[in-house]
């Protein structure tokens, strides 16, 4: 499993999601494992970690991308291919910015698009952070 940061002013984007997943999922009464991507689904960036919800047996696809840019619709594209063919329940894609086009195609397909803002807002709603 990966280990989270303690000093909370220089969380990653990827710690920073780890924390808002076991935060939201502890909230639901779940119980949860971080499962590493296949090497060559990780190879190609296109995946960070699945997380599999016990009770459900639902397996969500994660893509965090810590960039200076935007994610764009493209990404979207990609990383749902990964998710079908991975045959995962859902996906969830985080990123410092993304752009409109991009969380239209998401929400098209069924998938969450999160900023670190909205990550950062809900933690500290929660006093997570």
């Amino acid at each position: 499993m990966l280990k989270l940061n303690t000093n909370n002013h220089n969380k990653n984007l990827t710690e920073l999601a780890l924390l808002y997943l076991e935060r939201l999922l502890n909230e639901h009464h779940r119980t949860y494992k971080i499962i590493p991507p296949p090497d060559e689904v990780k190879k190609r960036g296109l995946l960070t970690f699945i997380v599999y919800i016990k009770q459900t047996g639902e397996r969500w696809g994660v893509l965090v991308k810590d960039w200076k840019r935007s994610l764009g619709s493209d990404l979207v594209m990609r990383f749902k291919r990964v998710i079908d063919s991975l045959h995962l329940s859902s996906g969830i894609i985080i990123g410092n910015r993304i752009s409109e086009l991009a969380r239209e195609r998401a929400k098209r397909y069924g998938y969450l698009s999160l900023t670190r803002g909205e990550i950062v807002s809900y933690l500290r709603n929660r006093k997570s952070i």
